[in-house]
């Protein structure tokens, strides 16, 4: 009883926290994109290093709802989100909750998604017309 009270209690949502480093993630990732050329290593330093990112992002935000759904979080699934970063999710979320809200949270994650590309989106504007890219 005294654990359920200190977790309802609890101000740290673990999950929004999760999306908002995705959020912030998301607004530092669009002048990493615009500042150096395609052809440069930094470009695939920098491609790499997002997905890794969002591979593990996704990987917390998969773990905290496990968690709050006191549901097991098995290590080959851990695996395949670390493998296959934001396309694990969609296998998460119909895993974890069934085909009909499995539908309905995937919709959720892609509206997610969507506001995130947006943010890079404004970013990377924002950088290049501060910066006078091109």
């Amino acid at each position: 009883m005294a654990h359920t009270l200190t977790t309802q209690s609890s101000s740290w949502k673990p999950k929004r926290t999760a999306l908002l480093v995705a959020a912030v993630f998301s607004a530092a990732l669009g002048p990493l994109t615009v500042l150096p050329n395609e052809t440069s290593p930094q470009y695939r330093i920098i491609r790499f290093a997002t997905l890794v990112c969002v591979s593990l992002l996704v990987l917390a935000w998969c773990y905290f709802d496990s968690l709050e759904r006191h549901q097991s979080f098995y290590p080959w699934l851990r695996i395949v989100i670390l493998i296959f970063g934001l396309f694990a999710l969609f296998i998460y979320l119909f895993k974890s909750r069934g085909f009909k809200q499995g539908v309905r949270s995937s919709g959720m994650a892609l509206l997610s998604l969507l506001g995130f590309f947006v943010i890079s989106l404004a970013s990377a504007f924002a950088c290049s017309s501060i910066f006078g890219l091109d």
